[in-house]
Formats: structure tokens, C-alpha cells, sequence
């Protein structure tokens, strides 16, 4: 499921828009939400940016899984939705 453009903030969160239905929904992921999840990288591809390519069906699917749980955009997600 691809997505829109990704955003890396300067405060270590990840912006990123995922496909739900005909829907864009807008979300957010903390570096430190994905490094609980998913630990470190190479160095040479440890930023965010990577470690979202990486698993951007299990987190475009945790998105999902909050909108269908009736959350509201943006959807902000914790390591324990990942």
C-alpha cells in the first residue's frame, strides 16, 4: 500500500500520510515509538525515513487498526499500536 510523502520533523517524529479506503489519512510515529518496536538499523540507513520503509505495511496497518478503533486524524501512534 504505498503512501504519500514522508516528513521527518526536527523534534524526531515521522509525518506520513497512508491510503484508508478512498481516505489520505495524516499520522505521526515518534523515532523512539519505532526503535521500541523495531530496535536500531545498519548505520548506514539508521533514520527514520529507513526504518519507515522498512515496515510501512505493519505501521500503514497500525494506522488502520486506530481508525477502525475511532480514533480522529492525525493519528498519533505509540510503540504499543506498532
Amino acid at each position: 500500500m504505498p503512501t504519500t510523502a514522508q516528513q521527518h520533523e526536527p523534534n524526531g517524529v515521522l509525518c506520513f500520510n497512508t491510503p484508508i479506503g478512498t481516505d489520505q489519512v495524516t499520522a505521526f510515529v515518534s523515532e523512539s515509538s519505532l526503535r521500541a518496536r523495531y530496535g536500531g538499523l545498519a548505520a548506514a540507513c539508521d533514520d527514520l525515513e529507513s526504518m519507515y520503509c522498512l515496515h510501512q505495511l505493519e505501521i500503514n496497518a497500525a494506522v488502520a487498526r486506530r481508525i477502525r478503533a475511532g480514533a480522529r486524524q492525525p493519528v498519533v501512534l505509540r510503540a504499543s499500536d506498532l
